[in-house]
């Protein structure tokens, strides 16, 4: 009986803890490119595509990737195409209020993954979820190996096959048939894409924070449509990826691999200071002989003919002082 209260105990206590955040991820590790999937459960006051960051070791990956979040029912759904980078990452909640115990909290919520190339057939799906009153397309790469593709609608059962070659882009079209509100999926080989049909009198939005956001796309980390159609492509595809000791002569957008450079890369001009230090080098090198050539001239330096005429007068001036001294004391 003892045990059975101090069991229940904890969980009263663990309870608000473990259901607080939930942050599902669809695998835990994947390929580069490849498109992660989460579902965000929790009590957050606050939460944006601005609050989920995707980190590589300690720090905030630096290159923007194509990635966006809808709250639908108590769930958020959030996905990202990734980096075209193997190593340890992370998703990461920063900035975001939610209530914990009662408690209103800012904590960073953090959900580990790997990303490594392996022989394993992978996808590029870009969008992670869809959100649609009317017909809709999805695009589909293959990140390695010669796939066979199947994408099946399985509210209205229209399915697309195909072959994708590796490395390969193709664009699925799906007819929407529905006169309310419906949640279905979007089967494409293995990945299970959300599908949030909507009535065709109710606005497509994102309901993440306070304010209403237009979701019929998905959003991308730049300004502007032409540059939004180009991020659907990989760099090799629209230019080059200049190296850090590169800098881009022309516009920089976004690819699926990351920053982009429509133009040429050209290698930064290295600011020299050697010259400064040489002649700093030159400068003390000088003042430390003068100073010991100036120490041993002094020393070594011959008397002149009126110092030795001085010295001689002076000595015969002491002794003759001496002895005129000399001659008093006996008279």
């Amino acid at each position: 009986m003892k045990k059975e209260i101090i069991a229940l105990v904890l969980i009263i206590f663990l309870i608000p803890t473990i259901l607080a955040i939930d942050v599902s991820l669809s695998k835990t590790s994947y390929q580069p490119q490849e498109t992660l999937q989460a579902e965000i459960t929790g009590n957050f006051i606050s939460l944006t595509n601005e609050n989920i960051l995707i980190y590589k070791g300690e720090a905030v990956h630096s290159t923007p990737t194509i990635s966006d979040l809808t709250k639908q029912g108590n769930i958020y759904y959030f996905y990202a195409v990734l980096p075209n980078q193997e190593g340890n990452f992370s998703l990461k909640i920063e900035n975001s209020q939610y209530t914990q115990a009662g408690q209103t909290k800012t904590d960073t919520i953090t959900k580990d993954f790997k990303i490594k190339r392996t022989n394993e057939s992978a996808l590029s799906i870009n969008q992670g979820f869809v959100i649609t009153s009317e017909d809709f397309s999805i695009k589909v790469k293959s990140l390695n190996n010669n796939q066979e593709i199947s994408a099946i609608l399985e509210s209205t059962k229209e399915i697309h096959n195909t072959t994708l070659i590796e490395d390969s882009e193709k664009i699925f079209s799906f007819s929407v048939l529905a006169e309310e509100t419906i949640k279905t999926n979007l089967k494409i080989n293995n990945y299970n894409i959300p599908v949030f049909i909507i009535e065709k009198t109710q606005p497509i939005i994102n309901k993440t924070n306070k304010s209403e956001i237009n979701q019929s796309e998905p959003k991308i980390d730049i300004e502007n449509k032409t540059k939004e159609e180009i991020a659907a492509l990989n760099c090799v595809d629209i230019g080059e990826k200049c190296e850090d000791n590169e800098k881009c002569e022309g516009e920089i957008v976004s690819s699926l691999d990351g920053s982009c450079c429509v133009g040429d890369c050209i290698e930064k001009k290295q600011k020299s200071y050697a010259w400064i230090i040489g002649v700093i080098i030159l400068i003390i090198l000088a003042t430390t002989i003068w100073f010991f050539y100036s120490r041993a001239r002094k020393r070594q330096a011959p008397k002149s003919t009126e110092d030795i005429l001085r010295e001689k007068s002076e000595d015969f001036d002491e002794r003759m002082s001496g002895e005129v001294s000399g001659s008093l004391g006996r008279s």
